[in-house]
């Protein structure tokens, strides 16, 4: 009996252990905002790839001016860091596109169990996001979806590079980006984004 408990024990200790100090685990982020205009109209404004004038937290992006997969833009943030996507998919017909993070720069490193560790401006990896513009009944729903870890590969990670802070980041981008291209479009609207957060 005693032989039984001690087993249930360490099977149980072990399970939490593996709960409390799990890897990253890949997070799908929707951002959903709908905005009174025709969809073609919002399209026209988002649709070219190296144009994101409409974003206010990106003050420049250098790119070769083409919507064809493989096209790579380096956005300058207004924060002065960089991030460097390339183009997966573009389909103008059904309007979206996709796209995926290659590098970006740092803004510091951090002391985490006695290594450092680097920020970068964004606290994720492996991120891919797909833009697309939707008709319905007459308006624009646009719709902006991230797929990403969190920044940190190994277990217990420091707050700076956390789900958490992956999560508040994409968040941030995909939000602030949305309201001001509803804001664009109509200066007078009262733009409201929906989020909603898979792991």
């Amino acid at each position: 009996m005693k032989k039984t408990a001690l087993l249930v024990s360490a099977v149980l200790l072990m399970f939490s252990g593996m709960v409390n100090a799990h890897g990253p685990v890949r997070a799908k982020l929707t951002a959903t905002i709908q905005i009174d205009a025709p969809a073609a109209k919002v399209w026209e404004i988002i649709k070219n790839y190296d144009d994101m004038s409409w974003h206010p937290s990106i003050k420049s992006v250098k790119g070769n001016g083409s919507n064809q997969k493989g096209a790579v833009r380096t956005l300058t943030l207004a924060n002065g860091g960089t991030i460097t996507e390339e183009l997966k998919a573009y389909e103008d017909s059904k309007m979206t596109y996709k796209y995926k993070i290659t590098e970006m720069s740092s803004v510091g490193t951090i002391k985490h169990s006695g290594q450092d560790e680097s920020l970068p401006v964004l606290p994720v990896g492996n991120y891919a996001a797909e833009l697309q513009v939707n008709d319905k009944g007459g308006k624009a729903e646009v719709e902006w979806v991230a797929t990403y870890y969190r920044a940190y590969v190994n277990n217990n990670p420091p707050a700076e590079l956390n789900e958490e802070a992956a999560d508040k980041a994409v968040t941030n981008v995909l939000t602030t980006g949305l309201n001001a291209l509803a804001k664009k479009v109509n200066p007078s609207a009262s733009p409201s984004v929906q989020i909603d957060i898979k792991r």
